[in-house]
């Protein structure tokens, strides 16, 4: 459901930050959300493949928050219980980079109002700081988005105000807001400004009304960069279902080229088979150099079958079993049953 690609993220040389940025292409077919569904979700891992999964959009855009579980800034202002914290103080780094140091004054016991006040009138325009509607002191970045990062360094007055210290907890993200799903529309662009190529991605889709989201699509790593220009890429995907109607989960589809020497973007295609197990829906997809001959083989069966990419720009998502990409030779012939579809109700 995802294609990813990146480019590296221009940061200061004197900066600690290794972070990238991280452009993910997001091919999906019309008929997997429409009447269902009106937006895409974006998540992310930054430790392995299982997770743990934090999701990078919203209903809108939303700066770094730390609790990050707080409650949006009350209509009518809180000023929350009392602590003895005057002289001590509190750190925050913002985008892993600019280091804050608020030192809190004032005549004991404050209230965490007062210290919300000391927080923005010190956060040199990069904090935010409020009482929620449950009395907790939160803090943020005045920056909405995938570039914002708010982080809690151990200091005296942090355990003191309820703030965390130590990671998951002690690091926040910003959000961008979730993508639009269009009529006609295949493919949609989402950028992390703070991603890097050891993350993993997954999206699923919602309905932003009734709330209901289908099930996830596959991770995906970034790895390396693509040696060519995205719009010499297009991706194959494939669903298998037993004869009782039930996926074909963990099954093993291979891809490998057919043809030898070809040159794209004055690139020699070479690589490898690319071997992978159908998810737990039975779906697979795969990325491919558009416009060469290549051969599609699925374990436990005798399918083994020649393609040829689609050249055309406008098809960004293609079935590898389609007749569309069938060369004029091929022995393999994919039966269609006339049946009336019910419409589909999940993914």
């Amino acid at each position: 459901m995802a294609t990813i690609t990146i480019s590296p993220l221009l940061v200061d040389e004197d900066s600690e930050s290794t972070s990238e940025m991280v452009q993910l292409q997001i091919l999906v077919k019309e008929e997997d959300w429409v009447n269902l569904f009106d937006q895409i979700e974006v998540w992310r891992s930054r430790d392995t493949l299982n997770g743990p999964y934090e999701e990078l959009t919203s209903e809108g855009w939303r700066r770094a928050r730390i609790p990050k579980t707080a409650e949006d800034r009350p209509a009518t202002p809180v000023t929350g219980p009392l602590v003895m914290v005057s002289g001590k103080t509190l750190q925050v780094k913002v985008n892993e980079q600019l280091d804050i140091l608020v030192v809190i004054s004032g005549t004991d016991p404050l209230t965490y109002a007062a210290v919300a006040a000391l927080v923005v009138s010190q956060g040199g325009g990069k904090l935010d700081s409020y009482v929620d509607g449950k009395g907790v002191l939160v803090v943020e970045t005045t920056e909405p988005g995938t570039g914002a990062i708010l982080r809690i360094v151990e200091s005296e007055a942090a355990p003191i105000l309820g703030l965390p210290i130590s990671e998951p907890d002690s690091l926040a993200y910003g959000r961008d807001a979730r993508i639009s799903l269009k009529r006609g529309t295949e493919e949609y662009l989402f950028t992390d400004i703070r991603g890097a190529s050891t993350y993993w991605y997954k999206t699923r889709f919602r309905n932003r009304l009734s709330q209901a989201v289908s099930e996830f699509s596959q991770p995906f790593s970034v790895g390396q960069a693509l040696g060519i220009s995205r719009a010499n890429i297009v991706c194959g995907q494939l669903d298998l279902v037993g004869l009782d109607g039930r996926p074909l989960s963990y099954r093993e589809v291979s891809v490998y080229g057919g043809y030898l020497g070809e040159l794209v973007e004055n690139r020699l295609v070479a690589g490898p088979a690319q071997t992978k197990l159908t998810d737990a829906n039975g779906h697979v997809e795969f990325l491919l150099v558009r416009g060469l001959g290549v051969t599609v083989a699925i374990g436990g069966t005798s399918i083994v079958r020649d393609i040829v990419t689609p050249t055309d720009p406008a098809v960004s998502i293609f079935g590898l079993l389609d007749a569309s990409v069938s060369p004029t030779d091929d022995v393999f012939v994919v039966q269609r049953p006339d049946i009336i579809y019910a419409e589909r109700r999940s993914l």
